[in-house]
């Protein structure tokens, strides 16, 4: 059950339509409610659009080929958010405390859900919350590498055609 009220600051939940902006994730206040049937939420949100948000379904496959549908209007409260909820969304605008964040990404995916810089305010930040995982940054020095020594190989056989594709004089 979601409980709304006019002035509540929500997202949506699901792409909507993408053409106008209303996207997982996207921001806005709720402006009142439809008059008669279902009193369902006029949401204005911040690309513009004033919109009834209908409810949508959403249908998961579960084990052994069983499937599952669930019917909801596709909004949260947007007042806060965890990093880990936040994955797979594009968020207008974004306050971040990266003062708490305890895993290898975790500040990228925090700060890769904003739509842009001017949306985006940054709290007690520190560098060393901004890491990369030792595995990865071992995969892709491995792949620094070889990259390397495949640039070298190719430098070398590119060298040796060019010996090889000089004419020489008969009398050599």
């Amino acid at each position: 059950m979601l409980e709304l009220t006019a002035g509540a600051q929500v997202m949506l939940a699901k792409n909507v339509d993408v053409s106008q902006g209303l996207v997982n994730g996207a921001r806005g206040v709720v402006v009142g409610f439809e008059k008669g049937g279902e009193g369902l939420p006029i949401v204005k949100f911040l690309c513009g659009q004033e919109v009834t948000v209908k409810p949508m379904r959403w249908t998961f496959k579960l084990a052994g080929g069983v499937f599952f549908t669930r019917k909801q209007v596709p909004l949260k409260l947007a007042w806060a958010i965890s990093i880990h909820k936040s994955q797979g969304m594009t968020l207008d605008c974004v306050e971040i405390s990266l003062s708490k964040v305890f895993e290898s990404g975790q500040s990228y995916v925090a700060l890769s859900r904003a739509k842009n810089l001017e949306g985006l305010r940054v709290l007690d930040f520190d560098k060393k919350c901004v890491r990369a995982d030792p595995d990865v940054l071992r995969f892709y020095h491995r792949m620094s590498l070889r990259k390397k020594m495949m640039a070298g190989s190719m430098e070398q056989e590119s060298a040796m055609k060019q010996q090889t594709s000089i004419k020489r004089p008969k009398h050599w």
